[in-house]
């Protein structure tokens, strides 16, 4: 849909609407320095979060690190951290079910360069995995963030995408692919089933309650600033986009430290000094009886920093908020 038919349908859908008391979402603070895309989860009756760790963006490290970039979970109950594993991929995300982990990601070109092709991972002990390619775009497209849930009898994942190939807008722009097995994805026709390919659209997180499908992304502003939108579709052709956007605004919030502990002084001034320009690459799940949001903040440069939200409320109940 064109942007300015998505502003359309915006100023008509609030000529007529009166604005409901809302939850708030609360930004809680920072977790981690350098880690960026991550998914919450709730595994085994505990919270854990998956992670795309890319050493190249982890500063003051103690020791070089030879490994690349490659996926891992964390316990957020214990701190445990799983083994590593996807070396050479980028760009994941997590869906689980029927006592199955299912983890996407990009196959990367020297631990660092978007591929065409997405593979998929899958366990039940987060330790041992087995590797399936789940899909592979035309050359010339190359697969950035990507995000599934379980749709209208089957599972949908939208991909960001760049790259020079015809398919790609501005910068980026999100496609769509369906599964019935979350094993093997189909494309579905790039002409139609397309968002954002007249603006910048990246970092997609998507889900499905009652008929639409529900997608939290990251818009550009001016100046370089990315905050998260939120839109939604019944059909992956129309997007209606939420009355109350952004999603979020990055603030001082989101150098609060919640475990002041696990950092150095040196971490702590390097956290306190950052320049804040974004809130992106959101994801979130729900978590005895609120939704725990995980993103980044900080500069779109390489200074990052991973960060906890919450919703006093259900995932449905916070999508559906928006449009309240």
């Amino acid at each position: 849909m064109k942007y300015e038919q998505l502003l359309n349908n915006l100023y008509s859908s609030l000529s007529t609407m009166n604005q409901p008391l809302k939850k708030r979402l609360q930004k809680k603070g920072t977790i981690d320095i350098g880690v960026v895309e991550t998914t919450p989860v709730v595994w085994k009756g505990e919270l854990h979060r998956f992670e795309f760790f890319r050493p190249e963006r982890k500063p003051m490290m103690e020791q070089s690190d030879v490994y690349g970039a490659r996926f891992r979970f964390v316990n957020m109950e214990t701190g445990y951290v799983y083994p590593d594993f996807a070396f050479n991929h980028i760009y994941g995300c997590c869906y689980t079910e029927d006592g199955k982990m299912y983890v996407y990601g990009t196959r990367a070109n020297n631990h660092t360069e978007s591929t065409n092709t997405l593979d998929v991972f899958v366990s039940d002990d987060l330790v041992n995995w087995e590797v399936h390619t789940a899909l592979t775009l035309p050359e010339g497209v190359l697969l950035f963030n990507n995000t599934v849930c379980k749709g209208d009898g089957k599972y949908i994942t939208a991909i960001e995408i760049g790259g020079g190939h015809e398919m790609v807008g501005t910068y980026f722009t999100i496609v769509f692919a369906e599964s019935y097995d979350l094993i093997n994805w189909k494309l579905l026709d790039g002409d139609e089933y397309i968002f954002g390919h007249d603006h910048f659209v990246a970092c997609p997180s998507i889900r499905y309650y009652d008929g639409y499908y529900y997608m939290v992304y990251v818009e550009n502003l001016p100046l370089h600033r990315f905050v998260p939108y939120i839109v939604r579709s019944k059909d992956l052709k129309t997007f209606e986009p939420g009355t109350t956007n952004p999603v979020m605004f990055f603030s001082d919030e989101d150098k609060k430290i919640i475990c002041p502990e696990k950092f150095s002084a040196e971490q702590i001034a390097y956290i306190e000094s950052a320049l804040n320009l974004n809130n992106s690459d959101l994801d979130f799940c729900d978590w005895n009886g609120k939704t725990v949001i995980m993103y980044s903040w900080g500069n779109q440069w390489g200074c990052e920093f991973l960060a906890m939200a919450e919703y006093n409320g259900t995932e449905k109940e916070f999508l559906r908020s928006f449009f309240e």
